[in-house]
């Protein structure tokens, strides 16, 4: 560590440097004066240039200038306030160490200067300053981890600002989407006059989703369609969009209300309009569907179904009309599949229900398995239809959400749910 010694007598330097370099102190540094002592330590400049100082041994009696002044004005200085001075004086007199003290000194030598004291003084004022020097640089490192901390916590809430305002734009837009959405669905009004007693259940896992029902009457008849696209959400979403005006086209544009028509002709314009029929699409999208064509003057319905089923309940009894194992739109889908019809005589009292997996999908609360009992599954799903049949369809409707969410718990929905349920009283 670096020693300097401040005495205006030739003798007293040399005589402090052969006695500290017999302690192994090698790093020792001279000046005659105070002002040299100035110099050395550049006092007008912030910052020091030279060989850092660790401790300063200054002779009080000196020309121009004394070393308790000198003591007083280095410690003036900010970056040399640490530097511990040991006064080496022959005058130790209470006034005189007094003085030395109050302008900054942290101990003292009586001349002539002993081998043993002078050891001790300077070792430890080293050992304090090693010390010292230890807590600033900790200190300093706390600092700049705190700063570094409050840059990063000033960055985190400006991004988390930023995000939040993304956010909630992105949530705005879902909502708008949301509201678009719901305007593709059947005008309940007008649905009620072909279909008095019935119930519809939608669903969307997330504000907005991939379930669509939709509706088109005829003179004749009117048509019931229940759609599950591919995945749920915004993407889900943009899907039925896709597949309510394709099935708006078919129905109300070429004036088509054969089911199995129906499913073919929504395959080729899903598969068409997503160029998924070509080698050069991007995405592979598609539905599962069920559609039904009600005739209330013939007493008929005539189901088709793309991977969906028609559930029907007489007298308690319930039938299950499995779809075709097809989906629709798809790169792998063909478009030339013809689809099956089946026709159902209505008789009095019966119930039809049409709905997407998202129900019979929905895993037991606590549960993680995906298969098995752990599922509410098609069997439970039907036994359900079965015991509320018989009541008015609000009642139903009620009954069969209730049977939803309590299977589910606190579970996460899976998926979209959607159930359509009308019935004959006559």
């Amino acid at each position: 560590m670096n020693i300097l010694i401040v005495d205006d007598s030739r003798i007293i330097r040399a005589r402090l440097k052969m006695l500290l370099k017999s302690g192994g102190y090698s790093d020792l540094f001279f000046a005659a004066s105070a002002f040299e002592a100035y110099e050395y330590l550049e006092m007008d400049r912030p910052e020091h240039t030279g060989e850092k100082i660790d401790l300063i041994l200054m002779d009080i009696q000196m020309p121009e200038m004394d070393g308790i002044e000198a003591c007083s004005r280095i410690k003036s200085v900010d970056r040399l306030q640490d530097i511990p001075v040991i006064m080496v004086t022959g005058d130790a007199s209470e006034e005189s160490l007094q003085s030395a003290f109050e302008a900054g000194a942290m101990d003292y030598i009586v001349k002539p200067v002993r081998k043993t004291e002078l050891f001790a003084r300077v070792s430890s004022l080293l050992k304090l300053k090693h010390e010292t020097d230890k807590r600033k640089a900790h200190e300093q490192e706390l600092i700049h981890e705190i700063e570094e901390r409050k840059r990063a916590e000033e960055i985190v809430r400006k991004t988390n600002k930023e995000l939040k305002k993304a956010n909630t734009r992105i949530i705005e837009s879902i909502q708008y989407a949301k509201r678009i959405q719901q305007s593709l669905l059947p005008n309940q009004d007008e649905v009620m006059t072909y279909l008095p007693d019935s119930f519809f259940i939608w669903k969307p896992r997330d504000i907005v989703g991939g379930d669509i029902f939709f509706t088109e009457c005829f003179k004749d008849g009117i048509v019931i369609a229940v759609v599950d696209c591919t995945g749920h959400g915004v993407p889900g979403a943009l899907m039925t969009m896709i597949a309510s005006s394709a099935l708006r086209r078919i129905t109300k544009t070429e004036q088509c209300h054969d089911p199995a028509e129906i499913l073919k002709r929504l395959n080729f314009i899903i598969k068409t309009s997503l160029q998924q029929d070509t080698e050069y699409a991007s995405s592979d999208d598609g539905l599962d569907a069920t559609v039904c064509f009600v005739k209330q003057k013939e007493r008929t319905l005539t189901f088709a179904g793309a991977k969906l089923p028609l559930f029907y309940v007489q007298n308690s009894e319930v039938t299950v009309i499995r779809g075709d194992k097809r989906s629709i739109g798809y790169k792998r889908s063909d478009p030339n599949f013809e689809f099956t019809n089946h026709t159902i005589p209505i008789e009095k009292g019966m119930s039809f229900y049409m709905a997407t997996d998202g129900f019979w999908d929905q895993m037991k609360e606590d549960e993680t398995r995906r298969f098995g009992v752990r599922i509410f599954g098609k069997k439970r799903f039907s036994k359900l239809l079965g015991k509320v049949s018989g009541l008015p369809f609000d009642e139903q409707q009620k009954r069969v959400l209730e049977a939803f969410y309590k299977y589910k718990g606190k579970n996460e929905r899976q998926d979209d749910v959607t159930v359509v349920g009308f019935g004959f009283k006559d």
